[in-house]
Order: C-alpha cells, then structure tokens, then sequence
C-alpha cells in the first residue's frame, strides 16, 4: 500500500494552486506516496475587515495549520513563506521549497495609468506598510486605502472601491496565471519586497522528519534556500513584525568558486525611512547583518 501524507493548506485559490505545485514536484521522484490535501481556515483568512497587524501579525495565516502538524492532524504544510513568523513552534521545522518566483511588488492600475504618472491624490490600495510607506516616498500625494482577502478579492475592490490601483505581489500573480493584468513591476531597489517574498515552504513536524528528508533533496533548491535562509536571518536580528514596516531581499549568485550574497533592506525607525544595501562572501552573513544594524544605528 502506498503511504497517504496528509498535506495542510489555506483554502484560497493561491494557496492550493502552490500546495499542487509542491505534490506534484514530489510525485515527479516518488511514485510511492499518495497525497490528501487538507484545508484549514485560518483567523487570517476569517477576519478580513481588519488589518494584520491589529489580529497578530504574520502569525494569524499559520496558527490553525501548525495546530494541526503539532496534534498530527497533518503531515505537512504548505505555506508562503512571507506569511511565516521567525519563531517556528517547539517541535516543528519549516524549509524552503521549488524555485523562488519573482519576488517584486507591482503595480495593478485600473486604467493602465503608470505609478508614477497617477493623478495627484490617486487612491491605492495595499494595507502592508511595507508597501505604504515606500509608496509614499515614491509619491507623497497618493491615498493609501487598506484592503486585504485574496487575490481576486483586491481585485474586485479595486472596482468596488473606485482605486486608482493596487499593489500585489508579482509571485502571486504568475502562480495564478494573471501576469496579463500587471501595469509595471517594482524593481527590488525601488521598493524592497516582503522577507521571502515569492519563495514556497513546507512546515512539518519533528516526528515526520524522516519520511520527508526521503523527497527534500528533489525539491529543494540551493539558491531559494540561501536567500530564504538570510531573508529569515534578517527578520529574526531586527525582530520586526507586521505593525513595523521592514522589506528584504537577499540576491545568491555563484561567481568561480566564491558564493556570494547581495542584501537590500529598507527599514523605518522614529518615522524616518531607512535604506540599505551589502554584498559579501555567504559565509560573511552575520558580519553584514551587523554592518546594517550599526548602519541604521541600531534597533
């Protein structure tokens, strides 16, 4: 017989098209495992009216599903790892998975207007404030309006709400097939993605260790992994949360025999917006993780 794994998700349209994309790579090495796909409502998906970072910050999209890995409910979990916070649950362990996706924000206008070239006063909609904040660096004028639910709902309340535009994830986007509706793409300089922004996990529980690391090694993939993995870094040394606007990108590339890593941070202290940039030698992480710290003077 062949073993059933159990594998947990959200039950939005994005978050089942990735919890396939991750069945389907596995199924690709191993013909020997059958897979049943639980869906588990989430209090972030439940309280859509309200922002994240008034319900719990990023914690509210993951509580229910790491409830269900720790009560063995579940064997896995498929999450974004965007929605993830840096501290896992005693008992559970959380990995990068597949090839991270674009990780840039972009710009949906409802009349194809560019961003920078919106009416003054143009209403946009986006309730992270990662996103607000540089947003309006960019273009003081803007009005932020906070929406939130899944893709297709911002959609509809781009209409409903009479937007200009909204902000999304470009990731996102192409897993859904939609890049079409895409006006512009934010380059990663201009505005800093989300930490592991476009980049897919598996959470499970200590005790189905085994059995994954059977498939982990066909699914993972080294550079996502880095990036993944200094993202997280970066999350857990300045210790922000949803209500503190925080962005991070790591850049992996292999140059000869050297592993080398460029980081972009854009954080906001005391109402002053602060940017960043490093690159160094992988091994080198800690050191210009500091080096951002003592450059924004502190946290």
């Amino acid at each position: 017989m062949k073993k059933v794994i159990k594998v947990g998700t959200r039950s939005s349209e994005l978050a089942l098209k990735q919890t396939a994309m991750v069945i389907n790579e596995i199924k690709k090495f191993r013909q020997d495992f059958e897979f049943e796909i639980v869906m588990i409502t989430t209090q972030g998906d439940a309280l859509i009216d309200k922002p994240v970072s008034e319900i719990g910050g990023k914690g509210v999209f993951v509580k229910e599903i790491e409830s269900a890995l720790l009560k063995g409910e579940i064997d896995m979990a498929v999450h974004s790892m965007k929605d993830m916070p840096y501290e896992i649950p005693k008992g559970l362990k959380l990995m990068a998975v597949l090839k991270r996706e674009d990780p840039k924000d972009v710009f949906v206008s409802r009349d194809g207007t560019q961003f920078m070239d919106l009416k003054e006063g143009a209403k946009i909609g986006t309730s992270s404030l990662r996103r607000q904040v540089q947003l309006k660096a960019l273009k003081p004028d803007i009005q932020i309006v906070p929406i939130r639910g899944n893709v297709r709902t911002r959609l509809k309340k781009m209409e409903e709400l009479n937007l200009d535009g909204i902000v999304l994830s470009a990731a996102g986007l192409h897993r859904l097939g939609l890049e079409n509706i895409i006006t512009e793409y934010f380059p990663p300089d201009v505005v800093v993605p989300a930490p592991c922004q476009g980049i897919l996990a598996v959470e499970i529980a200590e005790s189905f260790d085994n059995i994954f690391q059977e498939f982990y090694p066909y699914i993972v993939d080294r550079k996502t992994f880095f990036e993944a993995s200094v993202e997280r870094g970066l999350l857990k040394a300045f210790g922000v949360n949803c209500r503190q606007p925080f962005g991070a990108y790591a850049q992996y590339r292999k140059e000869k025999d050297e592993e080398k890593i460029n980081i972009k941070v854009v954080y906001q202290k005391e109402d002053k917006l602060l940017k960043s940039e490093v690159t160094g030698l992988i091994e080198e992480t800690d050191k210009m993780i500091e080096k951002l710290i003592e450059e924004f003077g502190g946290i």
